[in-house]
């Protein structure tokens, strides 16, 4: 009897495979399979052991199967080339560029290089690690660098283009003209979707590229609607027909109805059919409220804040400071809707008051930071007449112990205030449409430019600032220096950008107007370059000018002769070697020539000159 040949391993290993048993078979094949798994994945894991795993981008840059060395350097060179590449926000034919300074954008690239080497990697799960270098090797995956940018100033950047392309809807609306019923309609708009607009500009600069986004307008529906006009006519007049009386610590009001109606706001409410808000008139506490604060003259007596000054170096207090008392607008408004809702007999409203207390103490004055002199400002008023030098001195004084906190913006009109008989004010020359003119308050711009200058000195930012229209010899040299005030415009306005608060301290000695500027310093610096004069232009001949208010032939002169010329002034401020402010200060003076009045009454006796 034969024998049966002998099989060898690989045969019998291979016999497996197409065995009659099935259990055999399957163990086979999937145990190969596990096997061919294994070597794949052991052959890329050490193929990629100290690389990007394959399919990882930014943007469309590849970035897989570089070495950490590697992915630091191309992410260099990407975030240094996206410095110069725009993206370009286009509407029709509006377009905005937008450049990654602009927002401050910066790459990390060191965060970002751990970011995309760590894909794959992650130690805080194996499991997470082990889909993510599964998935990497069929799936393309896209990460966004880590970066930062300021927020504020890509809004702002939206919504300059916003602002130029919108044509947003119309609530209708109303209101009180001379005290008569005005009603505007609604109107349907359309605008860009700015949220749309942000998260794709933010995906373009997280791709570190450019380019350019077309923005589409969407449709934009009024919320409240215009109904029958009569309705809400026929709702005025009854609210007006409304009684009440106001009563205070101090004193009463009874409101007529012309102020009743004041109270009334035009605002939207429900329809029967729930379809929008339909435009109602009821009284609202905005408009209680507004109407409270123009009554504070009679209800308040605000707290007062205690006068400062620097004496011996040191800040201190010459006059204290008193608690006062002021109307809770909120509680009161309150309180006055429910009068004007029941009524009553006799419908009076108690107003509630509150301490009204100051804020600055002997507690706290050391937190002001007021330790040192940060600036300081100069003039010459020599040659002025009394009313003139009288409304320096006054000007000077109203602005004297005043306090400007970190972050304030000071308004050297909204400080002084009224300007008339009331607050101290004489008449003198004022220049006010292209004239020169008496006014209250002539010689307050000599206040205005002397504070001006002591700004300047300070490195602060001027906000607002107006030259005077014609070159005024008391304040140069230097031309162009200058800052006129009128109220309620134009204005001198500065940030105090400072880390304290500033103390301004003003005094006239002769004929020097000073202003001072107390607070903390942070070592900056400020300086201007010399005025660049141009366009100078001679005033001509003189103008004359008939009038009846003088003798036959005499001459009296209104204005003196003044040359034309534009100035031009750089102002910078730096701290610790960088620039943290340049503004341009460009003058430009009109000519002015003399004018003259020249008598035509023959009826007026000749003007008998006092003897020499």
């Amino acid at each position: 009897m034969g024998g049966e040949k002998k099989k060898t391993a690989i045969e019998r290993v291979l016999g497996l495979y197409t065995s009659s048993k099935l259990p055999l078979r399957y163990s086979a094949w999937i145990l190969s399979v596990a096997a061919i798994l294994a070597l794949s994945y052991l052959f890329f894991s050490l193929q990629y052991l100290d690389r990007v795993y394959p399919n990882v981008v930014i943007g469309s840059d590849k970035l897989g199967g570089l070495t950490l060395t590697e992915l630091k350097d191309r992410l260099t060179g990407l975030a240094t080339a996206q410095k110069d590449q725009k993206i370009t926000l286009k509407q029709g034919d509006t377009v905005l560029e937008i450049t990654p300074k602009d927002i401050d954008w910066q790459v990390d690239i060191e965060a970002t290089a751990n970011q995309i080497f760590g894909y794959g990697r992650e130690e805080s799960s194996r499991l997470t690690s082990f889909f993510h270098q599964l998935r990497s090797a069929v799936l393309k995956t896209r990460l966004a660098p880590v970066s930062n940018y300021d927020r504020e100033l890509l809004e702002s950047k939206i919504n300059q283009i916003a602002d130029k392309v919108n044509n947003p809807a119309v609530n209708a609306s109303a209101e009180l003209v001379s005290d008569k019923l005005v009603t505007t309609a609604q109107r349907s708009g359309e605008v860009i979707d700015e949220s749309v607009a942000l998260d794709k500009t933010l995906t373009l600069l997280q791709n570190l590229t450019g380019g350019t986004i077309e923005l589409v307008k969407q449709p934009d529906k009024p919320t409240i609607i215009l109904g029958d006009v009569s309705q809400i006519q026929q709702q005025l007049d009854n609210l007006s027909e409304r009684r009440m009386t106001l009563q205070w610590e101090t004193g009463t009001k009874k409101l007529s109805r012309k102020e009743i109606r004041t109270l009334v706001g035009f605002v939207g409410g429900p329809t029967e059919g729930g379809a929008g808000d339909i435009l109602t008139a009821q009284f609202t506490s905005e408009k209680v409220q507004n109407y409270l604060t123009s009554i504070a003259d009679l209800t308040d007596s605000p707290a007062v804040e205690p006068q400062l000054v620097i004496k011996d170096g040191a800040l201190s207090i010459i006059k204290n400071s008193k608690e006062g008392k002021v109307v809770d607008l909120k509680t009161s408004s309150q309180t006055i809707l429910e009068v004007l809702e029941t009524q009553g007999e006799n419908p009076t409203a108690v107003l509630s008051m509150k301490t009204d207390t100051p804020v600055i103490n002997e507690s706290n004055l050391a937190t002001l930071g007021i330790k040192e002199r940060i600036g300081y400002g100069e003039t010459n008023m020599a040659g002025s007449p009394a009313n003139r030098r009288h409304n320096v001195a006054n000007g000077v004084s109203i602005l004297q112990s005043a306090i400007i906190r970190p972050g304030e913006v000071f308004s050297t009109v909204g400080k002084l205030g009224a300007v008339d008989n009331t607050t101290g004010f004489l008449p003198e020359l004022v220049i006010k449409e292209n004239r020169t003119t008496p006014e209250f308050g002539g010689g307050l711009c000599q206040v205005s430019t002397t504070l001006f200058r002591s700004v300047l000195n300070a490195g602060l930012k001027v906000t607002e600032r107006q030259n005077h229209s014609y070159r005024v010899s008391y304040y140069e040299p230097p031309v162009g220096l200058d800052a006129t005030i009128y109220l309620p415009k134009p204005d001198l306005k500065f940030l105090n950008d400072t880390p304290a608060s500033i103390l301004i301290q003003g005094r006239v000695v002769g004929n020097k107007v000073i202003f001072e500027l107390w607070g903390t310093s942070d070592d900056r610096t400020s300086s201007t370059t010399t005025p660049v004069i141009t366009n100078v232009i001679q005033p001509g001949e003189p103008i004359y000018a008939d009038t009846d208010t003088l003798p036959k032939g005499e001459q009296k002169q209104i204005e003196k002769p003044h040359a034309g010329a534009t100035a031009v002034v750089t102002y910078t401020v730096v701290r610790n070697g960088e620039v943290i402010n340049k503004q341009v200060f460009k003058s430009i003076y009109k000519v002015w020539p003399a004018r003259f009045l020249v008598g035509t009454n023959e009826s007026l006796p000749p003007t008998v000159l006092p003897a020499p």
